[in-house]
């Protein structure tokens, strides 16, 4: 069995859309409505992989790998970014901080997004 899958974004939307996407390819998914709720989740039980929206109120998501990264209890967990931003910049910072992958929202593909999550939870 896999751990779950911690899906941050302050979209009830895109959580949902995300949840569906996972859920019908067999994951557990956690839901949090912000980075640092996020966080919270993530000191409390063991996941397999995050999604986090880039854009959202407080804590951004790139603040919140930052963070995340500087733990070491929480640094092995890879984190996908996901955000409507695709300018090169911000692939780039996503990178920097130590995002495992960037999603765009606008070019959504729920093929490609299993596609990853698959690499890297470990499956092939």
């Amino acid at each position: 069995a896999h751990l779950p899958i911690l899906v941050i974004d302050d979209s009830l939307t895109t959580r949902m859309l995300e949840q569906s996407i996972l859920e019908s390819a067999g994951y557990q998914v956690e839901l949090a409505v912000s980075a640092e709720e996020g966080l919270e989740k993530l000191r409390r039980a063991a996941y397999g992989l995050i999604l986090v929206d880039v854009e959202m109120p407080g804590m951004d998501g790139f603040t919140f790998i930052e963070t995340k990264q500087r733990d070491p209890t929480l640094a092995a967990i890879p984190a996908v970014l996901v955000s409507s931003l695709d300018a090169p910049a911000d692939l780039e910072r996503g990178r920097a901080v130590g995002a495992s992958g960037y999603i765009v929202k606008g070019r959504f593909d729920q093929r490609e997004l299993l596609t990853l999550i698959r690499k890297l939870v470990g499956e092939t």
